[in-house]
Formats: structure tokens, C-alpha cells, sequence
């Protein structure tokens, strides 16, 4: 009796086996969905990241058209005229909006419109003349990623201080 007893209980049944071999299964079936819904949000927030920042370069090319008018002893809102621009981080005058992406160029760390990788990403500068000393500045960012479109905007306003 007693070696009746030791010879079962000395391995696993094959139902145990089974049981045990799903269980890993969906462990490792649920790790590899949390990966790759991971990598997704991290490419996202990656992606955000660049967009304000374009964004927020686009108010910053307005602005600085704006400074060097006032330093060249031009009107204030010379080159600032309605309309949807676009242009490169040094540009010192607005190019007609086309919807071309900004390419990015790797060994200089900039995007610009003239060399480099193309992007995704689309910058939109919309200005409005709301009078004699205020300019609405709009500035839009859309790309698209896994067939999402995406787009950031942020306003500013820039005023004739002299």
C-alpha cells in the first residue's frame, strides 16, 4: 500500500500539465499585448512632443519677424499680412502656405522645408490683423500615425508696443 501511494503522488497528471502550460500562455500572451500598447503610447507621446514644440516654434518665427521690424526700423507688422504661412526655425519672412511636410535634417537637429528626412508633420501659420496694433498668431501642427490624424494648435497674440 505504501508504494502505491508513493508511486502517485511522485509527477504531475497530464491535466496539470495542461492547466499549468495555459496559465503561462495567457501570462505571456497579456506581457506581449502591454508591450506592444506601450511602444504605441510611448511613438505617441514621442510624436506630441515634437508637435508643440513645432508648434511653438511657429509662434517664435511670427515674433521674431516682428523684432526684426521693429530693429530694421520697419513697420512692426511688415510681412505679417492675413493669410497661412509656413516657414523654416530661421527664416526671416513667411512663405505661402502649400501643406508640404517639414523634413527633418539629422545632422544639424532641425526641421526646415529645403533637406534633410521627410516627416510627417505639417505646420500651419495663420495670421489675422485684428487692428492696428494686435496680430492673432495661430499656430497648427497636424501628422498622421497608423491612419489617426492628429493635430496641435496653439494662439498667440503679438501687439505694437512702441
Amino acid at each position: 500500500m505504501k508504494n502505491l501511494k508513493q508511486l502517485n503522488s511522485g509527477g504531475f497528471t497530464l491535466l496539470e500539465t495542461i492547466v499549468a502550460v495555459g496559465l503561462i500562455a495567457v501570462a505571456f500572451v497579456a506581457s506581449l499585448n502591454l508591450m506592444a500598447t506601450s511602444f504605441f503610447y510611448v511613438s505617441n507621446i514621442q510624436d506630441r512632443l515634437v508637435a508643440v514644440n513645432l508648434t511653438g516654434e511657429g509662434i517664435e518665427i511670427a515674433r521674431n519677424i516682428r523684432d526684426n521690424n521693429w530693429l530694421q526700423g520697419k513697420a512692426w507688422n511688415s510681412g505679417l499680412a492675413d493669410g497661412d504661412y509656413q516657414a523654416a526655425y530661421d527664416s526671416t519672412s513667411l512663405s505661402l502656405y502649400g501643406g508640404n511636410p517639414l523634413l527633418f535634417n539629422s545632422g544639424a537637429g532641425l526641421y526646415n522645408y529645403t533637406s534633410g528626412e521627410a516627416t510627417p508633420y505639417i505646420r500651419k501659420i495663420s495670421i489675422a490683423n485684428l487692428s492696428s496694433y494686435e496680430i492673432k498668431i495661430i499656430s497648427t501642427v497636424t501628422w498622421q500615425r497608423r491612419n489617426n490624424s492628429y493635430s496641435i494648435s496653439a494662439e498667440d497674440h503679438l501687439f505694437n508696443w512702441r
